[in-house]
């Protein structure tokens, strides 16, 4: 089975213990069969993080988070402004910009 990855809203972190929503705790229960002690895996805009189930009662899942997967990426946004010039000050102007921002 791949890894079940669900979008947490909440603040996320490690040794957190906290419950799902009723339709997460519904998904993860009844649709993809997932049983106590079994792990899966949270995100949100703090990274992705691996829970375990505590406990299932009355169809609400309660976790724990074991682990952070992955951090947060960066994503810059790039922008050039500049006013048209020459084809050959173009080319260098676009060279020069990428070894820039690659360092």
């Amino acid at each position: 089975m791949g890894n079940i990855r669900l979008f947490y809203s909440k603040s996320l972190s490690l040794n957190l213990t906290d419950k799902l929503d009723k339709s997460q705790s519904h998904y993860v229960s009844k649709v993809m069969r997932l049983k106590e002690k079994e792990v899966f895996s949270l995100f949100n805009s703090t990274g992705e993080w691996e829970a375990k189930i505590l406990n299932i009662t009355k169809s609400i899942v309660e976790f724990n988070i074991t682990k952070q997967l992955r951090h947060k990426e960066n994503t810059q946004d790039l922008w050039l402004a500049f006013s048209p010039i020459k084809s050959n000050y173009f080319n260098f102007m676009i060279q020069k910009s990428y070894r820039a921002w690659c360092n």
